[in-house]
């Protein structure tokens, strides 16, 4: 049976009900996070459950039990048995319950809070063998730096990918890759990382900063500084992370091939200096 956290209650996810008026059905007025859980801890939940905080505040919502968020995820691994298995955690708040008007509401009311685990594996094939990325202009609004829950404009460039046989989309505005569908971008180009600069028009990602983090740890040079697009075809190697899937090389944007169509080393090495990290933050080795 798998047990759901909403509104200060934990309860079997088929009696968790949720109302039609809700702001997160009605406006996709919602910010969410996910962390991932390694059979045993949660790697950077502190990352995870900082940026669910300022999505919040980013958004002018307010909830009484904020500080209660690492116990709430913590619980949801517990309560559905997942100890050593790999999972993700998924939590999400909206602006609560109201009749649907465009101003917030008036009194204000409490946010719904939702939260989930579920048992996840990381994709090891296309780890190992990378993968292909649509180019394809930005849609989305100046404020990706909040993970909102409103992801229409993500969904529908993911889904035209997707059918096309692309496992990520790479976005562009104004002739400069930002970013994935669901996931950060990274270039390489003469032993240098390259990767777009956190500001309001990428999502900042925890696996991202860790990354970063790694890098310059080992003496690899990291440029935060938009690619533009032109320079693809000039580009060795390239590589999009997140949460769910770590690092995944990168051998194909639309007709582009990268590099020599494999994987590249430092790609390769960054991938295995990430896993020594995470694995580093297990309390219990």
């Amino acid at each position: 049976m798998e047990v759901v956290y909403l509104n200060g209650q934990f309860l079997p996810k088929d009696q968790a009900l949720i109302s039609p008026d809700d702001r997160g059905f009605l406006f996709g007025d919602s910010v969410y996070e996910v962390a991932r859980w390694y059979g045993g801890y949660f790697f950077d939940l502190p990352g995870h459950t900082g940026r669910f905080r300022r999505s919040m505040k980013e958004t002018n919502m307010v909830w009484e039990d904020e500080a209660k968020l690492e116990e709430i995820f913590e619980e949801l691994i517990e309560r559905n048995g997942i100890g050593a298995d790999c999972a993700i955690v998924y939590f999400q708040a909206t602006r609560g319950v109201a009749p649907r008007n465009h101003a917030f509401p008036d009194p204000p009311v409490k946010p719904t809070i939702y939260g989930f685990a579920r048992r996840h594996n990381i994709n090891t094939l296309a780890a190992e063998r990378g993968v292909a990325i649509w180019l394809t202009p930005d849609p989305r609004w100046n404020r990706c730096d909040i993970k909102t829950t409103a992801l229409i404009a993500n969904v529908l460039p993911y889904q035209e990918a997707h059918d096309q046989g692309f496992a990520e989309v790479c976005f562009v505005r104004n002739g400069f890759v930002t970013e994935g569908a669901h996931s950060n971008i990274f270039f390489v180009r003469n032993e240098a990382l390259y990767t777009h600069p956190e500001n309001n028009d990428i999502l900042s990602g925890i696996t991202r900063k860790n990354i970063i983090s790694v890098a310059r740890a080992n003496d690899v040079s990291v440029v935060e500084e938009a690619v533009a697009t032109d320079m693809i075809p000039y580009m060795n190697e390239a590589f999009i992370c997140n949460t769910t899937g770590e690092i995944v090389p990168v051998t194909r944007i639309s007709d582009q091939v990268i590099g020599d169509g494999n994987p590249g080393h430092l790609t390769r090495k960054l991938q295995v200096l990430l896993r020594e990290f995470i694995q580093s933050c297990d309390p219990h080795r």
